[in-house]
């Protein structure tokens, strides 16, 4: 490389990288397990207060059992290990249903849109950060031959 006036070009210096505060990142890291544990809370409320709602289980003899299966249910029981209510409960939820997962139509394609633009926003946001460190390191970008390819040397 040589400087604009044919001598050899000036040396650059080694590149320092911004740097943030402590502060800055025990504030980053707050907010980021504050967004996870509401994320968590509200999914975890919401989870139960759907299953709060929901009918009481049949009795394990109304269940479609096998003798083994409810031999070993009666021993739990005997040995006091479950209680039968809890047991009927667990069977009633493992059984085969068409209805059994659910799927919001309206939700899904939220999730969806909100995805795409937090995606998109990702995707910007870093573009113009590259580009700030890019100007950073190696200076403002020259007012350069249309036809050039950026990035490229001759």
């Amino acid at each position: 490389m040589t400087a604009e006036g044919g001598g050899p070009a000036a040396p650059r210096q080694a590149y320092e990288p911004p740097k943030q505060s402590v502060g800055g990142q025990l504030l980053d890291a707050v907010v980021v397990l504050a967004l996870i544990f509401v994320t968590l809370f509200a999914t975890t409320y919401i989870t139960s207060a759907e299953d709060q709602a929901t009918t009481e289980a049949r009795p394990l003899a109304e269940q479609p059992l096998t003798p083994g299966e409810r031999t070993q249910y009666q021993k739990m029981i005997d040995a006091g290990v479950a209680d039968e209510p809890t047991l009927a409960a667990g069977v009633e939820a493992n059984q085969p249903s068409d209805d059994k997962y659910e799927i919001d139509v309206l939700a899904l394609i939220g999730t969806i849109v909100l995805l795409g633009l937090y995606l998109g926003f990702v995707y910007r946001t870093s573009f113009r950060e590259y580009r700030e460190v890019i100007e950073e390191r190696f200076g403002p970008a020259e007012a350069a031959d249309p036809t050039e390819t950026p990035g490229r040397q001759r």
